[in-house]
């Protein structure tokens, strides 16, 4: 499904996670043009087990596809309300017999069913899977969400998911930044948009409104009603990670890596990802006298650290968290254990 009066079809979110993309996502979703649904990151998820399937020029191993996608979403956290995932229709609309393909098509289904002419993926980790747009040519609006990687980091030692030692955060958070910014190397600066978290928590409204004019439709003042949503209500029941979307915009939420970080993990973190901070405008809290060289010793420790942080942020997480994640984790390994078989 395409538009005749807008620009874009698709937006494509880049970045990493906890910099604000549910807030956006929820921003969004509040427009009359946009459908901002939770996302099952399916792109970072399916490509991987792509090669399980086998020719997917056979109707029968595209068919599968297609129905572990459809049964994969209908087991989100965070459920997609009134989905239409008839997998006879996905398979009908595909012209192509590839994943994006699926991916783009049965996002279009939703549009349809609610009477929207764009859809919306925040799943940022599509960040690794850009060059099958390319080939496919796929032209989303694109959303480069950035926020500093100090927070990010800390964000992400609090919860349940993600990596947990500073060194590994630093290296993920680096690698999307480079990935996304070569991204946007190629495009036309009428296809995406640059949003700093730290400007959108501390001018919503001017932040919104230029996004609105990017992507061609109005601005509404719903956008900075999104957290009475029944949207946010349900993401945010999905886990203890997204409770602050039921929330106002948070307009002091920056920064915070100052005060709960050693001076030690300040230096890990800059000593690996300071050139992509200074890149993004966000300045260093360490001297560049004090950046510090990684032993392999010390990677190794890093590595079995991060591995003890990431088993006890699963222990210590609530059984709702757990509970709500549980049914995709069951399908994944069944599915895994499939291939295996």
């Amino acid at each position: 499904m395409s538009s005749q009066l807008l620009p874009f079809s698709a937006i494509q979110m880049l970045g990493t996670q906890r910099s604000g993309s549910n807030l956006l996502r929820l921003m969004l979703n509040q427009l009359p043009e946009i459908y901002a649904p939770h996302p099952p990151h399916i792109l970072n998820l399916f490509y991987p087990l792509l090669a399980n399937y086998g020719n997917l020029n056979e109707d029968s191993n595209f068919k599968t596809l297609i129905y572990d996608i459809a049964t994969y979403i209908e087991l989100n956290p965070v459920p997609w309300e009134n989905a239409d995932l008839n997998r006879d229709k996905i398979f009908a609309l595909c012209q192509r017999r590839t994943l994006l393909e699926i991916f783009i098509r049965l996002n279009e289904l939703q549009c349809v069913a609610k009477h929207k002419p764009i859809w919306c993926c925040k799943s940022l980790e599509t960040v690794y899977f850009l060059d099958n747009f390319d080939k496919e040519n796929f032209k989303p609006f694109v959303i480069y969400l950035v926020r500093d990687g100090r927070d990010v980091a800390l964000s992400f030692k609090k919860i349940m998911i993600g990596e947990k030692h500073i060194y590994h955060l630093a290296l993920k958070w680096k690698k999307e930044q480079e990935l996304a910014l070569q991204y946007l190397e190629k495009l036309p600066t009428g296809n995406y948009i640059v949003v700093k978290y730290e400007d959108l928590t501390a001018a919503p409204e001017k932040i919104a409104r230029e996004i609105c004019h990017k992507i061609g439709v109005e601005y509404n003042a719903a956008m900075l009603d999104y957290y009475t949503s029944s949207e946010s209500h349900h993401t945010a029941e999905a886990g203890k990670m997204w409770e602050n979307v039921e929330k106002p915009v948070m307009k002091n939420n920056t920064g915070k890596f100052l005060s709960e970080f050693t001076h030690l993990e300040l230096q890990i973190f800059e000593s690996v990802a300071g050139d992509t901070l200074d890149k993004l405008g966000y300045k260093r809290a360490v001297a560049e006298s004090e950046q510090i060289s990684i032993t392999g010793e010390q990677l190794k420790q890093f590595d079995a650290e991060n591995e003890a942080l990431k088993k006890r942020a699963m222990q210590t997480a609530s059984t709702n968290d757990i509970e709500k994640r549980k049914p995709q984790k069951e399908f994944l390994e069944k599915l895994k254990a499939k291939f295996k078989a």
